[in-house]
């Protein structure tokens, strides 16, 4: 016995029972953002296509090439005494390409070749064996196509305007399932206090039912009464049982948003505090949507995607320039050093022009991008519309919320009042139980109607906070 009690206070000393914290609404979400697979993909996505807009770049930056080749030609030649009866070719090209936004293109390369002809009369070959070195320049710009670089700007466009309006997009989903499942959090709450006072509520409908059933058996009152009350504590039956079933529901909601298939929430959540929500103001709205920035992104889309599709079936007319130095000898370093030279120089300058023959498809696909174009712009400017609708509707509705809410608590006080004082008459032979059963139950509704009002208000705030910037943090202020 002595032992026994040591080692329970040895237990109370070292482990102390604490009061269970209640699950904050910031450590669900937290699970949310952690276990939704829905949320990751979003998240994930959305910073993908942001990190690939600026793939556009790449088409307007510099880019190395470079080719190495070999070529052992053995067929017969028509003259074997100039051609030889086999050729040794091997050729060795490194080079910077650059396409600019405003339509010119340059390319700045070194090319070293080693020829080596079987076969051939010296008298009249007098180098069988050579190497060629070529240091180049070749231009071109558009002057028709592609003026001053507009299909290439165009290109940037649409890469980058797509690219960026599935990140907005995808933002805006991860946003919304954050908003739902605060939601959930607020819904499971609120069930859980329904389920309580709705149990209330059929405890004292039995007693009601008790005495009335009692009164009727002493022939104190008539049967029907005794059946009214029947009929009341199965109709509070049938309210716990609603209750019962939507706090199951929400269970199961408030789970399959962190990734749990399961029917049952062992955490305490966190009360909510009816005078905060009255005093609650409504969220400041911070710029546009995510949803009205990725139509946004689409209609520049469209609008870049419409001037590429009139450049690519202009007319070509580029102007084409080069200008090469040559260098040619046995030896490969007299050669590179020739090449350094403007005495054996090549230019080149040229016009290059082509058009397409047929009119009627250009025609057609020109109207095509036009009217793709203006229904992106008709959905960019229906998006701005709704997003102002729709916050217009959430604040009207948000603050009548609120009165409700006000006025719900006042019931609630004075239904509180009137039972209280229901309840002293009873104890000084005033009153009957039957009469402060009944008041019980009024009390219960207004209850009832205060959790409701309460989680409308709730659910509001969460779709407000989905106009708030991506990088604001979410408020934590408890309610």
């Amino acid at each position: 016995m002595r032992l026994s009690l040591f080692l329970l206070t040895f237990l109370a000393l070292y482990f102390p029972v604490h009061a269970v914290d209640s699950f904050s609404l910031e450590s669900y979400l937290t699970q949310v953002k952690q276990k939704h697979l829905g949320y990751q993909a979003s998240q994930l996505v959305s910073q993908g296509a942001m990190e690939r807009s600026g793939e556009s770049s790449l088409l307007t930056s510099p880019s190395l090439f470079s080719n190495v080749s070999y070529l052992d030609d053995q067929k017969p030649t028509n003259n074997p005494a100039f051609l030889g009866n086999r050729t040794v070719f091997q050729n060795y090209t490194l080079g910077v390409a650059e396409q600019t936004r405003f339509g010119l293109g340059a390319k700045l390369s070194y090319n070293i070749t080693r020829t080596e002809l079987f076969g051939v009369n010296t008298a009249f070959v007098p180098l069988p064996k050579f190497y060629n070195v070529v240091p180049s320049l070749e231009l071109s710009q558009s002057l028709w196509r592609n003026g001053l670089g507009s299909e290439t700007r165009a290109t940037v466009a649409v890469v980058e305007a797509q690219a960026k309006a599935t990140s907005l997009a995808e933002t805006m989903k991860s946003k919304a399932i954050l908003a739902e499942s605060e939601g959930a959090y607020w819904r499971l709450a609120v069930a859980r206090e329904l389920v309580s006072v709705a149990k209330n509520g059929v405890e004292r409908a039995k007693k009601i039912q008790e005495w009335s059933k009692r009164r009727a058996s002493l022939a104190l009152a008539d049967k029907s009464d005794a059946l009214q009350a029947e009929a009341g504590l199965q109709g509070k039956q049938l309210e716990l049982q609603i209750a019962i079933d939507e706090e199951r529901e929400a269970i199961k909601k408030f789970n399959s948003l962190r990734g749990l298939d399961s029917e049952s929430v062992e955490e305490k959540l966190e009360s909510v505090s009816p005078e905060k929500l009255v005093e609650l103001k409504p969220i400041e709205r911070k710029g546009k949507r995510e949803d009205v920035l990725a139509a946004d992104e689409a209609r520049k889309a469209a609008q870049a995607a419409t001037q590429l599709g009139k450049e690519k079936n202009s007319p070509n007319l580029d102007l084409m320039g080069s200008y090469a130095l040559n260098g040619r000898d046995s030896a490969l370093s007299k050669g590179i050093s020739d090449a350094s030279k403007t005495n054996q120089s090549t230019l080149t300058i040229g016009i290059k022009f082509t058009a397409p023959l047929d009119l009627g498809t250009i025609t057609s696909d020109r109207a095509g991008y036009l009217k793709e174009e203006k229904g992106a712009e008709l959905n960019y400017q229906r998006k701005v519309f709704e997003e102002e609708i729709e916050w217009n509707e959430l604040i009207t509705r948000f603050n009548e919320s609120k009165r409700r809410l006000k006025m719900a608590q006042e019931i609630e006080k004075v239904q509180q009042q009137k039972l209280e004082n229901e309840r002293a008459r009873l104890k000084t032979g005033r009153s009957v139980l039957y009469q402060v059963v009944l008041f019980e139950q009024d009390y219960a509704n207004s209850q009832i109607m205060t959790l409701k009002t309460e989680l409308q208000i709730l659910a509001l705030m969460a779709q407000m906070k989905t106009y708030l910037p991506t990088t604001d943090p979410t408020p934590g202020e408890k309610l």
